[in-house]
Order: structure tokens, then C-alpha cells, then sequence
């Protein structure tokens, strides 16, 4: 894994002009209820970079996994590619690459490719790849891959609908479908606030993972909700707030919640950052009741001359 990441950075290096190169910085840090605590720091190159939503590059990753004297590690190496318009952001927003954690080499990545095919109509194919993190899940080497087709209809000129549907297989045998549902009412336009319904249900069809992962057969989840998206000082900043109930098989209903900020725009120049901000109390991959996780990261792109 070192020996590829100098490989390529020193490719990379060699190749691409320097009045179109970047340095891409990124760090994450995230907590739960279990204790579980996750530290990603990021680097990389980016080349043919004409602004952050257009570039290709690479980069090199490791996250750090630790809860109550365990810990461990997972390295790993991406390619990336970015290339969407900036009013719409039809186009392509990818990364894929590799990851090893004990013992195991697994894909990892998100990718996510938007078409605008009419007016107030849109169609997003997606693919993502990732580690179940859990202590168990990351020492048995489990990791998933997700395929899945979201469209996007206006219904007027202040109501819009999301629909996805997806499927994720595990490496351990597992497999989820997912089924997910948004409408979104745009309230107060002048002041950038809608106000939002969401519900999303999978099912698995592997009862028995050995404890890895939280995996009841059929979860749901519905949230109502605002948000908000404004402009200050060439910064965007969007944000969610809401709340409702999850029903998990076999357990009953219990109150969930969101809260998600982030924010973007130009330090100086071309310098681009990126703030976010997540709170979700909703069962992910732990078995722990009332599970909550938190995550802030950064990400800075500072182009090179």
C-alpha cells in the first residue's frame, strides 16, 4: 500500500502542470454511543484542477478505529474525479480505490453520477463501497458495496419528490435492499428554507451475521423536517433539522433524530473550504438502543502555481 501511494503521487507529481495542480487536504473525526471513536486524515494531488468542482487526482488515506483498548488501522489509496456544472451539479463526483484492514484488500469508494434530462427533472446513478465499522466487522474484514438509482420530479413550482431504490451486498453474505422516499415543499423561497419528509426502509436477507453488525431483518424510518440553503460572502451553507420515529423489527418504534450543517466556499483565490457537521439518532451498524453518531470534517483544496 506505501509503495503504490509513492508510486502514484510521484507520477502525479511529474505529470501534471503545475498551473493546474492542487494539494487536497482532508480530516474527519466521529464518536457514537458505544464509544467507537474513527479518525480519517486524507492527502493528495489533484491535477487538471480547474476549480473544486472539476479535477481529477489522487490521494492516500488512513482511518484510525479505537473503543476501550482496541484499535485499529485502515490504509488506503483513491482516485478521484470531479466534474459537475455548477448550477445544477449534473455530472460526475467519484472516488474509488482500495483499503486493507486486517488482512483484507476491499473497494472503497463513492460515486455518483447526475443527469438532468428535463426541466425539474433528474436522475442520479450511485455506487459506494465502504468498511461495516464495528470492532467486529473491521477484524473479520467485513466491508459492503452499494448500487443504487435515485430520480428526482418537481410536482409544480414549489414541490418536489426524491425516490431511491438500491442494493447492498456485504462481504460476509449479507445483502440489503433499500427503499427510500423524500418530498420536499419549498416554503420560503426568497429565504432559502423547505420544508421536507423522509422515509427509508431496507430489509436483510441474512438473519444471523455472528454479532458483527447491527442487522435486524427490516428497518424503517420516517422524519419530518426543515432546511436551509443560503449565501454570505461567497460561502454556501446548507443545513437539515429533523425529527421523527424508526421502527425496527421486533423492538417497536423509537424517536429518531438529524441535524446536519455544512458550509463551503473560497478562503482566497482559488482556496476552497469545506465544513460539515452531522448528528443522527438512527440504528446504524450497532446493536446499542438510542444509538446516536457525530462526525465534523474539513476538506481544503489549495491550488499549486
Amino acid at each position: 500500500m506505501r509503495i503504490a501511494a509513492a508510486l502514484l503521487l510521484a507520477l502525479l507529481a511529474n505529470t501534471a502542470p503545475a498551473q493546474t495542480s492542487a494539494a487536497l487536504g482532508q480530516m474527519a473525526v466521529s464518536d457514537d454511543t458505544d464509544g467507537f471513536h474513527a479518525w480519517l486524515v486524507r492527502g493528495g494531488a489533484l491535477f487538471e484542477h480547474a476549480s473544486y468542482l472539476d479535477y481529477k487526482g489522487v490521494a492516500v488515506q488512513t482511518t484510525h478505529y479505537s473503543q476501550s483498548g482496541w484499535n485499529r488501522d485502515a490504509p488506503a489509496i483513491v482516485g478521484l474525479w470531479r466534474d459537475q456544472r455548477r448550477d445544477t451539479l449534473a455530472g460526475v463526483n467519484a472516488e474509488a480505490g482500495i483499503v486493507q484492514v486486517a488482512g483484507h484488500t476491499r473497494p472503497v469508494g463513492d460515486a455518483t453520477w447526475s443527469l438532468r434530462p428535463a426541466p425539474g427533472t433528474g436522475v442520479e446513478l450511485i455506487a459506494a463501497g465502504g468498511l461495516v465499522e464495528t470492532q467486529t466487522a473491521l477484524d473479520r474484514g467485513i466491508a459492503y458495496t452499494l448500487w443504487g438509482l435515485a430520480a428526482e420530479q418537481a410536482l409544480g413550482d414549489r414541490f418536489t419528490a426524491v425516490g431511491l431504490v438500491a442494493a447492498q451486498p456485504f462481504t460476509d453474505g449479507n445483502d440489503r435492499i433499500h427503499l427510500r422516499g423524500r418530498l420536499i415543499w419549498d416554503a420560503l423561497p426568497e429565504y432559502g428554507i423547505t420544508a421536507q419528509l423522509r422515509w427509508r426502509q431496507y430489509e436483510s436477507r441474512k438473519s444471523d451475521v455472528g454479532g458483527a453488525y447491527f442487522n435486524p431483518d427490516r428497518y424503517s424510518q420516517w422524519l419530518a423536517g426543515i432546511g436551509i440553503r443560503q449565501r454570505h460572502a461567497g460561502w454556501v451553507w446548507t443545513g437539515t433539522l429533523a425529527a421523527g420515529k424508526q421502527d425496527i423489527k421486533g423492538t417497536g418504534t423509537q424517536p429518531s433524530y438529524l441535524a446536519e450543517i455544512r458550509g463551503e466556499g473560497s478562503l482566497s483565490g482559488d482556496t476552497h473550504l469545506a465544513l460539515n457537521f452531522l448528528y443522527s439518532r438512527a440504528a446504524a451498524f450497532s446493536e446499542s438502543a438510542s444509538y446516536w453518531y457525530g462526525l465534523i470534517g474539513v476538506t481544503l483544496i489549495v491550488p499549486l502555481h
